[in-house]
């Protein structure tokens, strides 16, 4: 059995069409998917690195998460199906034990009923022009909310959403073109709402529906062992291969679901959604524009099927509504562009500042192509980076890992090599043996100077172990958001099926594949990574320091502990460090536009949940207010002009007009960044003798 290892962020939630092509009757796939439950069981038990226990406090959460899986907004099922639906809420741990299917086949019949029931409802709903003259409200988060009693009351849950969208769709409308009418405006929102919710209901009920609701049900289970553990359908298995390939023409999005929504887990870099400058980590995707152009609402859909609908020819445009973290909801189009491993290549750039010169060396993801030796290995091309700048003479080098989601273990070992001489980088835990990783060089490294490293709350696995040695080791300076990610395990993917013989004419059986969690991470300090992440030594305001986004925020995550640290030498230079640290951050703590940041980001914080007016100027009110407050955020971050990092390029491997600009474009976004300018006054101070 092949087994490929990769340390970083996996699909949260990977819900595949089709899962068994291979067999059509009923009772084949009803065969299949009992025999997927065994495997991902077995597997589960055998070898994940802390089972939960199968017991009815296990099947009473399945229960619960599972139909948030389906009805997050609780405008689908009734109270009577819930009622109905709790015979089974103490069973799902015996059924996975037997393995049987009563309680999925129950929620999927009665879904299917209650979505076939819907349709007629809301078209009857859109058929008639709406007022935005009452004081009516909308509350977009239905979680603490009951299920409707009755058909009457779902029916007012779905005209009040409705309302808001029509609303929201038409102040877009009437913004892009300020001639046209209210009467106008709200006849062309309420068709393109009905256009995007048909669009929604022909793939919750289509042939395929079946397979999307397994899967998402395989997910609920193997999710609530821990955020990492995942079950991939056949058909997610090419997808997945090519986004760590980034062979494809897309926008560079990383997906994942978050109560039922399908939202961005991860902007890579160099992709064109990273190009517009427009899409962050947690937004919401709500709709996508089809072949035909028209838009087409996707809550509902799987993560394949919105991959699908991303992707396309090379140049062409893809029209996305957006719903931002503060609430804003916004259509952008943007260009399909090839996303090659360049994209996320580490690159480098020089700073002057004043009479110092300093390097920068970025690097999106600890990259490793296992498949072709000649492939691209991230720690070597760190040190053809760490090279270029020794030969520019730089007095300090800046290691950019702000948004860097991991990858492989050995680059990352290898790579803290270039700074680091010898010694432990990082322990790791199954459930029997501890393991420490060493560099294996024992040379003097490449580069032994002033180093300072930027992490924030996207920052997680690999990038965790690299920015927790070399604060361990005391060999530099960590700087950025409160913390990381804080991941702090490993995942095995399993393939999953059975070989079948061509001579008797029976085929292969594909049941998918289990990205499964087998260890957890160590600092060489006998600290863990997990849920904590790296907090660094000077820790700047963030946009996004209350987002609930980092592993502790997932309710199955691991926790925290620790195990007796690793044998390893420190640097001479800790007591200097951390008086240039306690400088900075006293420098940061009085810094006007920093201030700036956490008041706004403590207003936004403080009206999260907001429930919107379904009045049409109170409505535009609120909606400019959020937007305002989002806006001063990012003014605040940027430079002005003439406070801009003096900042120049390096020599780039095989340069192309596309390389060039992209190269361009993110030294121009160095130039504002408020952020890496407190970094350089760091690293000036460390320079100094």
């Amino acid at each position: 059995m092949t087994i490929a290892k990769y340390w970083g962020f996996l699909p949260l939630l990977a819900v595949g069409v089709t899962a068994f092509a291979n067999n059509n009757t009923d009772e084949q796939k009803e065969l299949n998917r009992k025999n997927t439950i065994r495997l991902v069981m077995k597997h589960i038990r055998e070898e994940h690195y802390a089972p939960k226990p199968l017991d009815d406090a296990f099947s009473k959460i399945i229960w619960k998460k599972y139909l948030q899986a389906l009805d997050a907004n609780k405008s689908t099922f009734l109270q009577s199906d819930i009622v109905a639906l709790q015979q089974y809420e103490t069973k799902i741990d015996d059924e996975l034990e037997t393995p049987s299917l009563e309680y999925f086949n129950a929620i999927f019949r009665i879904s299917m009923q209650r979505l076939q029931e819907l349709q007629p409802v809301y078209r009857a709903l859109l058929s008639k022009p709406m007022s935005f003259r009452e004081n009516e409200t909308y509350q977009p988060d239905r979680s603490q909310a009951a299920f409707p009693s009755d058909v009457a009351a779902r029916k007012e849950v779905w005209r009040i959403s409705l309302k808001y969208q029509v609303l929201q769709k038409m102040v877009e409308i009437q913004q892009q073109d300020k001639t046209k009418s209210d009467v106008v405006a709200e006849q062309e929102a309420r068709k393109a709402v009905l256009a995007a919710i048909d669009g929604l209901f022909k793939n919750l009920l289509a042939n395929t529906a079946e397979d999307d609701r397994f899967s998402a049900y395989m997910n609920t289970i193997t999710l609530e062992m821990d955020p990492h553990t995942s079950y991939m359908a056949p058909a997610d298995a090419g997808i997945r291969e090519s986004m760590m390939s980034h062979r494809y023409y897309g926008l560079g999005l990383e997906l994942s679901t978050k109560d039922g929504a399908i939202v961005i887990k991860r902007v890579l870099s160099g992709g064109t959604a990273d190009q517009s400058g427009f899409f962050s980590v947690d937004d919401h995707i709500l709709q996508l524009s089809d072949d035909n152009g028209k838009m087409v609402d996707i809550s509902g859909m799987s993560i394949v099927e919105v991959s699908k609908m991303i992707r396309g020819e090379n140049n062409t445009s893809l029209k996305l509504l957006v719903r931002k973290a503060s609430g804003v909801e916004k259509i952008v189009i943007v260009k399909r562009g090839e996303i090659k491993e360049d994209a996320n290549a580490a690159k480098s750039a020089v700073i002057t500042q004043g009479e110092k010169k300093l390097g920068l060396i970025q690097l999106p993801e600890f990259y490793y192509d296992f498949k072709r030796p000649e492939g691209a290995r991230c720690a070597a091309d760190i040190a053809t980076e760490v090279q270029k700048l020794k030969a520019e003479k730089v007095d300090g080098i800046i290691i950019d890992l702000r948004g860097n989601p991991g990858g492989s273990l050995d680059q990352v070992v290898a790579m803290t090599g270039l700074f680091v001489k010898t010694g432990p980088v990082v322990q790791g835990k199954d459930r029997a043996n501890i393991e420490s990783y060493r560099i294996q060089n024992g040379d003097v490294p490449l580069y032994d100077g002033p180093l300072a490293v930027m992490i924030d709350e996207g920052s997680a696995s690999a990038s965790e172990i690299f920015s927790a040695a070399i604060q361990d080791y005391r060999r530099g300076i960590v700087i950025g958001s409160p913390s990381s990610y804080g991941k702090g395990t490993m995942q095995n993917t399993y393939p999953m099926g059975k070989l079948g013989d061509e001579e008797k004419g029976i085929p292969d059986v594909n049941y998918g594949s289990l990205a499964l969690t087998i260890k957890k991470f160590y600092r060489i300090n006998g600290g863990t990574t997990q849920l904590n992440g790296v907090i660094p030594d000077i820790i700047f305001p963030s946009k996004k320091q209350f987002a609930k986004i980092r592993e502790r925020d997932n309710e199955s995550a691991l926790l925290s502990d620790s195990i007796p640290k690793a044998y390893y030498m420190t640097t001479s230079t800790g007591e200097a460090l951390q008086a240039i640290a306690v400088k900075a951050q006293r420098r940061i703590d009085q810094d006007t536009a920093f201030n700036l940041v956490k008041r706004d980001v403590a207003w936004l914080k403080a009206h999260e949940g907001i429930v919107f007016s379904l009045e049409k100027n109170a409505f535009k009110k609120q909606q400019n207010e959020i937007q305002s407050y989002n806006n001063a955020i990012d003014k605040a971050l940027k430079l002005p002009a003439d406070q801009q990092l003096a900042i120049k390029g390096t020599s780039i491997k095989q340069p192309s007009p596309d390389k060039l600009a992209k190269y361009e474009e993110w030294m121009n976004n160095c130039r504002t960044d408020r952020y890496l300018a407190e970094t350089v006054e760091v690293l000036t101070d460390m320079t100094v003798k």
